[in-house]
């Protein structure tokens, strides 16, 4: 029997589902779908369930080990756990609770061994607990219900049901009543019906004679670890598993709120490598002449008065401008072929509903907002939030491509728009752009995929080449960021290699004329083939970045830096004591949590860029307890949110630390403590066996009277 793990079924191979979606609940749900950064690539996937276990937090949360690499969580700084559809935040991890188990797709493993028990630095909001079922609960006929977090659809929790048709120490195998679509089952609990208590984790599907199978993971493994937890039950922080997963110990590095970064970037699934994916600015070249360090506080006012008992909310932006040059020319390109069509897997555009795509294609996905284009337009949007208007002009190209088709004759999937369109020429007017992005998103995906065009176009506007309609700037660093989710089909009908060596041409052409693109390949199929945006990026010493779910693609784009700051300290000069907290963004901006004390308050923010140069900025505020919360601007809300949210989970880890702190001390103590009576007790053997009689007090004394002179 080969088992099909729920997490790697691809979405053509799931069979029709038999779901309708769950109405809204009278109790929460009891699933939850974990996100992490491993380094700098987005993972995501499956559900977890949470199960009562002592401690401050008072729960943990259970998933498979196969869905989670060892070796990426080694490089995570925490685990996320949001509900599927609302995409809430339900608690936050950053060590595990108890030994990890086993991928049961690994040498040697099999399913009873394939979980991960997470240690929760936050109690669970918003989800319910489950009992964990007694020993021999799993017999064959059994009626079960699994739970899972859908991958698509406006339901939190999903579940279906069916019985046990085959139950042993290692495994369980699960019936379906009916055919169903499992994509993000993976890691959910199966419960007795009736009853409700946990029997297993759902790890896997495969079609039988009779419908769908399931390969369920007795939940006795689980039981035992529960009852042998990490460091006395505080949990392992994930690093701590690095000798274990193979690798050595994450780095980390003295850019603030950055250390995860530091981590190398991970080769595409294809086995091509990329030498060009190393850390350093998208923008601004390595042996920078100059530097302009450009350090504002824009919250609060110089004067301002707060009131926060939490501690001052301060926010601001820092960019260092690196490069022999002070200005930048930035080229976003993106690919607008009808493949860009298909569902991002994500909702960009936060409306509550996941896109999803229909039958074969044939009809349009369920919400166009959330379509792969949609996230290019969202990712590229975000990024011009990224730029200064003071030193960088921003254009768009977009480009597809037509067949050229016999006269008379008619061809599927080809385009009547030229391959590579200019939709806004180089402007500092942003909001230009932003426009022409909604313009795209609205004409739509049409056409095949014309790389070669794409580029050429840019280099066109970039450098002012006859065809180009932008006023070019000979002073300025020359950028292209590249967004496709496949593989060049044209310019040459049918033959792949010399599309891939015609888009190599061009990204030759960029190097030779000084314009660095960096890839960003979006989706299964862009990483399928993915040679050619590798290569583009190597050849013009630009940067790729493989994205493999495309609704990834925003959080991708977070985890960009374009400030260019090797540090970032915010301190309160009254009382000499730094942020409690401190968000720094990947545009440069920031926000921290300062510490006051009631009267007057000197907040200073330092920034260092990476060739040595500093830049100060100061504010004075008045700390009044007491005179009412201070209103903070609308756009900053969503930032100081995050800063209280942050602070919630470094009080749960420091009290965690604190109690292994305590703890280590008590047990060093008792360690002595039994150590001195086990070398008391063999003393006084000892004196028994020699017949050495303890020395009575002034016995000492005397004697040294004797030996006197």
């Amino acid at each position: 029997m080969t088992w099909l793990p729920l997490l790697r079924l691809a979405p053509g191979l799931a069979l029709a589902s038999g779901l309708a979606a769950t109405a809204a609940r009278a109790v929460e749900p009891a699933v939850a779908r974990p996100h992490f950064v491993a380094g700098t690539e987005p993972r995501a996937g499956g559900s977890a369930f949470f199960v009562a276990a002592p401690g401050e937090a008072g729960a943990v949360a259970i998933t498979t080990a196969h869905a989670f690499a060892l070796g990426d969580l080694v490089l995570a700084h925490e685990v996320k756990f949001e509900l599927a559809s609302s995409k809430e935040r339900v608690s936050v991890s950053s060590r595990l609770h108890a030994e990890p188990g086993k991928p049961f797709s690994a040498q040697g493993g099999r399913l009873r061994d394939d979980f991960l028990i997470f240690a929760l630095d936050l109690a669970p909001r918003g989800v319910r607990t489950l009992p964990l079922c007694p020993r021999d609960c799993a017999k064959v006929g059994q009626r079960v219900k699994v739970l899972g977090a859908p991958a698509s659809g406006a339901a939190n929790e999903d579940d279906v049901f069916g019985h046990i048709t085959k139950a042993d120490a290692d495994a369980l195998e699960v019936a379906l009543d009916v055919p169903a679509d499992l994509r993000g089952f993976g890691g959910g609990p199966v419960l007795r019906q009736p009853g409700g208590e946990v029997i297993g984790i759902l790890q896997a599907q495969w079609p039988g004679d009779d419908g769908l199978r399931l390969g369920v993971a007795p939940i006795d493994g689980v039981r035992a670890a529960l009852a042998h937890p990490l460091e006395g039950g505080l949990g392992r922080k994930f690093a701590g598993f690095a000798k274990q997963a193979g690798l050595a110990a994450p780095a980390t590095t003295g850019r603030a709120g950055k250390g995860a970064r530091a981590a190398a970037a991970e080769a595409p699934e294809s086995g091509v490598l990329d030498d060009s994916s190393s850390s350093g600015p998208l923008l601004g070249k390595a042996g920078a002449l100059s530097t302009e360090l450009r350090l504002a506080i824009d919250y609060p006012d110089d004067g301002g008065i707060v009131s926060d008992a939490e501690g001052a909310f301060v926010a601001g932006r820092a960019l260092a401008l690196l490069g022999e040059f002070r200005r930048f020319d930035v080229m976003l390109v993106l690919d607008t072929s009808d493949s860009t069509r298909a569902a991002s897997g994500s909702d960009v555009n936060e409306n509550g509903v996941v896109g999803e795509d229909r039958m074969l294609g044939v009809f349009p996905i369920t919400d166009a907002g959330d379509s792969i284009l949609a996230a290019e337009v969202a990712a590229a949007r975000r990024v011009l939030q990224s730029f200064d208007a003071r030193s960088t002009r921003v254009g768009l190209v977009t480009f597809s491509g037509a067949v050229t088709a016999p006269s008379g004759t008619f061809v599927v999937g080809g385009s009547a728009l030229p391959p590579a369109l200019t939709q806004q020429e180089l402007t500092t007017d942003y909001r230009l752009v932003d426009k022409a992005l909604v313009r795209v998103l609205e004409r739509g995906p049409e056409g095949l995929t014309n790389m070669t065009e794409g580029v050429r176009l840019a280099l066109r506007e970039l450098k002012g080449y006859r065809g180009g309609i932008s006023k070019p700037d000979p002073e300025s660093e020359k950028v292209v960021l590249f967004f496709t989710d496949g593989q060049p089909t044209l310019p040459y009908e049918n033959s792949p290699q010399q599309n891939v060596r015609s888009v190599l041409r061009a990204a030759d052409q960029a190097r030779r004329t000084r314009v660095t693109i960096h890839t960003f390949a979006i989706g299964p199929e862009a990483l399928e083939g993915p040679v050619a945006v590798v290569e583009m990026a190597r050849v013009s010493r630009g940067r790729f970045t493989p994205v493999r779910k495309p609704g990834d693609i925003l959080q991708v784009i977070e985890n960009v830096d374009f400030a260019n700051l090797d540090e970032l300290t915010v301190e309160n000069q009254t009382l000499k004591q730094p942020a409690i907290e401190l968000v720094q963004k990947a545009d440069g901006g920031f926000g921290a949590l300062v510490p006051v004390q009631p009267g007057r308050n000197v907040i200073e923010v330092r920034a260092r860029a990476s060739d040595g140069t500093e830049a100060r900025a100061q504010v004075a505020i008045q700390h009044l307890p007491g005179a009412g919360p201070a209103s903070t601007p609308p756009e900053l809300v969503a930032l100081r949110n995050q800063l209280l949210e942050k602070r919630i989970v470094t009080l749960r880890r420091g009290r965690i630390e604190a109690e292994r702190a305590r703890t280590e001390g008590v047990r060093r103590e008792l360690e002595l403590e039994a150590e001195r009576a086990r070398a008391e007790e063999r003393a006084a053997q000892q004196r028994r066996e020699l017949k050495i009689e303890p020395v009575r007090e002034g016995e000492g004394e005397a004697e040294d009277e004797d030996e006197a002179p």
